[in-house]
């Protein structure tokens, strides 16, 4: 049997198969009672490979697994000659969620699945970066191409992944949710992006949205279908539901969230452009303040277009941009705060995930970071983000210009050197990158509070 040594390390730790009353499981728990509670060592069941903490409720022992627990419990059923029962259908817990808990829930569950590949394509393409900036590869070679292509696929495809995921978290077909995702990355669409051709759906007009890499669409999505297949399965009949079912939430699903998602988007963008503009003229160390700490949840969201064509201004009009200047230690301070939690953490699975999520970070790619650790856990987001808005507030004090777009992470460096008091710009430049990093992993490590089981017990709970 596949879990056999798993299983057999549960019953060792729990007193025996004989002191199992009962065994039921619900989405990521195997769910036991006992006849003798005293009998069960909590630390030999936390310790087995496998299992990613425990939980107690009354008399009832829950032992967090994960999405095979009901393999687990099929054999765990076999081994133990306990009779089958019935599957509980509740999420994790009794109690009442709050609605941020709720959302953070949905975010885990879309994104933990994603994680491996992220962090995969994230240490790529920050290789990539590394070797592009010493010349030790050029961009115009066949050889980048296919590696770059590699790194960023998972970014430029993202409403196709997050549909699949999310649309499994929400309960619809993920295959059906990934298939509306991949309708906003769809070369036409993504082609039809600036067109200075006004376009309608049925007289409604449209607004072109470059959704690459975007998150909220995706997810937005992925709830409607959901709500649409269940809708549609209970009203089509059974025998023309493999067909019509898809058919009919395609043909609603798609136009509602192009509809819906991208008027939404451009005026969420255009206003932040109009409050960036603003606030920059009454003082850019509020601007470094506001838009440092908020750029990596502004990026998140899919709101920086907006602001791109502010700064793309910067650069043809004056040759430099100071927005930029501001919000570039943002992904330092994610790093900052991931490297923390992987320092204070005793787990191997997260240490090494906080390292290489941490190394990618301070390359500039900060997703994995942000999806693995600190958005699932809240505090070190938030930290990186103060920490950020610390740096972005002092490089708005000193006037920090950026002369090169495009980069980001650590090799923002290369882009402070430029003709204008260039001495004092590279030093403020690189001490901001460094502040940033250095408040929010202070923060983390000495305020976060880091609590592994509580940390797995989540992770496990909403995948």
């Amino acid at each position: 049997m596949k879990y056999q040594k798993m299983i057999d390390s549960i019953i060792d730790s729990i007193g025996g198969k004989d002191n199992v009353i009962s065994a039921t499981h619900c989405f990521t728990r195997l769910r036991l009672q006992f006849q003798d509670g005293t009998k069960v060592n909590d630390d030999k069941v936390r310790g087995i490979s496998g299992v990613t903490g425990i939980n107690k409720r009354g008399k009832e022992y829950q032992i967090i697994i994960g999405t095979e627990v009901g393999n687990v419990y099929d054999e765990f059923i076999e081994v133990t000659g306990l009779k089958g029962q019935p599957v509980i259908d509740v999420d994790e817990g009794d109690q009442k969620e709050s609605l941020f808990d709720k959302v953070t829930g949905v975010v885990i569950g879309t994104f933990i699945p994603l994680i491996g590949l992220i962090a995969a394509c994230g240490i790529l393409k920050g290789l990539l970066s590394i070797l592009t900036q010493f010349n030790l590869l050029a961009t115009d070679t066949g050889t980048y191409t296919v590696l770059y292509s590699a790194s960023n696929v998972i970014y430029y495809f993202f409403p196709i992944f997050v549909g699949f995921t999310a649309g499994k978290k929400f309960g619809a077909t993920p295959y059906l949710a990934a298939l509306v995702g991949a309708v906003l990355v769809y070369p036409m669409m993504v082609e039809a992006v600036g067109s200075e051709t006004a376009s309608t759906f049925i007289g409604i007009p449209l607004s072109y949205i470059n959704y690459s890499s975007t998150v909220l669409p995706a997810l937005f999505a992925a709830w409607l279908v959901s709500i649409l297949e269940k809708f549609f399965k209970k009203t089509i009949p059974h025998v023309l539901q493999m067909v019509f079912v898809p058919f009919c939430v395609l043909i609603i699903a798609v136009p509602v969230v192009v509809l819906a998602v991208g008027p939404l988007v451009t005026t969420l963008s255009n206003g932040l452009s109009v409050a960036l503009n603003w606030i920059n003229n009454v003082s850019p160390i509020l601007t470094g303040v506001i838009f440092g700490g908020l750029w990596q949840l502004i990026v998140l969201f899919g709101l920086a277009w907006g602001i791109t064509p502010i700064l793309i201004n910067y650069l043809v009009q004056y040759g430099y941009d100071p927005i930029y200047g501001m919000v570039a230690p943002s992904a330092m301070g994610q790093a900052g705060a991931v490297l923390a939690v992987a320092l204070r953490s005793r787990n191997k699975e997260i240490k090494s995930l906080g390292f290489s999520t941490g190394l990618t970070g301070i390359l500039g790619v900060t997703e994995p970071a942000m999806y693995g650790i600190n958005i699932p856990s809240k505090k070190p987001f938030v930290f990186g983000c103060i920490g950020s808005a610390v740096a972005g507030g002092i490089a708005g004090l000193m006037g920090v210009k950026v002369y090169a777009p495009g980069l980001s992470g650590i090799f923002n460096v290369f882009a402070y050197f430029g003709s204008d008091n260039i001495q004092a710009n590279v030093f403020w430049g690189i001490a901001c990158l460094a502040i940033g990093f250095i408040v929010s992993f202070l923060l983390t490590y000495f305020f976060c509070n880091w609590d592994d089981q509580k940390f797995e017990g989540k992770i496990a709970g909403n995948n």
